[in-house]
């Protein structure tokens, strides 16, 4: 680890003792420096992180107050760390009954299921959606969040413990995409039908065969590729059957629509407090086991949200 001075905040920043960090995929792309935006050098992971509040700047809003625990985002990155400054206009206090390890997920996978599917998708009650990785960090909310409104859920995954996670979160139906025709054996299952939402972040053969399942009409949504593999498929395969493909990506939302992913973050806030989303926690790592921590999620074996917690 590399040692460096506790760092001060400036105009409308504060100083946060951090308690817990997030590990997301894009921390990953920012190490190999293959994320789509340029990576400043030199640069400290972590774009949402939890902790106490110990310094104000000049200009921070009354409703923060030194001792408060908030949810920060990071846009510029620096959350693993044990003290971050942050803007306070992307600091959240949070309710007492929300943890800190729970609390990571909530800007990135909370506010991507959430916009996935209230932006995107939009009307799912009544409809079949199915969820690829859905143990994992987005995954798992997204099952979570589809049942809430109203869908009927097909939760996808690759291994049997992922899929038994899945359906201990509320799925009516699982499936294995690394079976040999994943796809008939789905549409079996599900009383000869197809569905009307997929929502797919793994790429490759996955995103390709994704769409033997998908209704004529149906929608399609795209928002990763956790694979690393490009999907291909040609447009045509939309085209005949007047199918939607869709995309997402959170970066969008938070630099151009920040109403929208505001209201996206207090909603996700307010389903934890209601006890109708639970989040799945189980890989916490210490800041030292950063590397852990990476290395578990480039091999796929993580379910649901990935921490870094302080000593």
């Amino acid at each position: 680890m590399t040692t460096a001075q506790e760092p001060q905040p400036k105009k409308a920043e504060v100083l946060l003792k951090v308690e817990a960090v997030g590990v997301n995929f894009s921390d990953i792309l920012r190490r190999k420096n293959t994320y789509f935006m340029p990576t400043p050098l030199p640069y400290v992971l972590g774009t949402e992180a939890v902790g106490i509040i110990t310094e104000l700047g000049d200009q921070v809003p009354t409703h923060l107050q030194k001792g408060d625990r908030v949810l920060a985002i990071l846009p510029a990155g620096g959350g693993y760390a044990e003290y971050v400054v942050a803007p306070a206009q992307y600091c959240v206090p949070l309710p007492t009954q929300v943890k800190s390890e729970d609390a990571t997920a909530i800007f990135v996978q909370g506010t991507t299921a959430y916009l996935l599917l209230h932006k995107v998708a939009k009307e799912v009650a009544g409809k079949t959606v199915l969820i690829h990785a859905a143990a994992g960090g987005v995954g798992s909310l997204l099952v979570q969040l589809a049942k809430v409104a109203g869908a009927r859920v097909i939760a996808a995954a690759s291994t049997a413990e992922k899929l038994q996670k899945a359906q201990a979160l509320g799925a009516d139906l699982t499936v294995n995409y690394t079976q040999p025709n994943w796809t008939n054996t789905l549409i079996d299952n599900n009383q000869g039908e197809k569905v009307d939402f997929i929502f797919e972040m793994v790429g490759g053969k996955v995103y390709e065969q994704s769409i033997e399942a998908l209704k004529p009409g149906g929608s399609m949504i795209v928002y990763g590729a956790a694979s690393g593999e490009k999907g291909l498929l040609h447009s045509e395969r939309f085209v005949d059957e007047n199918q939607h493909l869709l995309s997402f990506n959170l970066a969008h939302y938070v630099q151009h629509k920040t109403e929208a992913w505001q209201a996206a973050l207090g909603a996700m806030i307010e389903q934890i407090t209601s006890g109708n989303i639970r989040i799945q926690t189980p890989h916490t790592y210490t800041l030292e086991e950063a590397v852990q921590a990476h290395q578990a999620v480039e091999q796929r074996k993580t379910i649901g949200k990935v921490v870094l917690v302080m000593n």
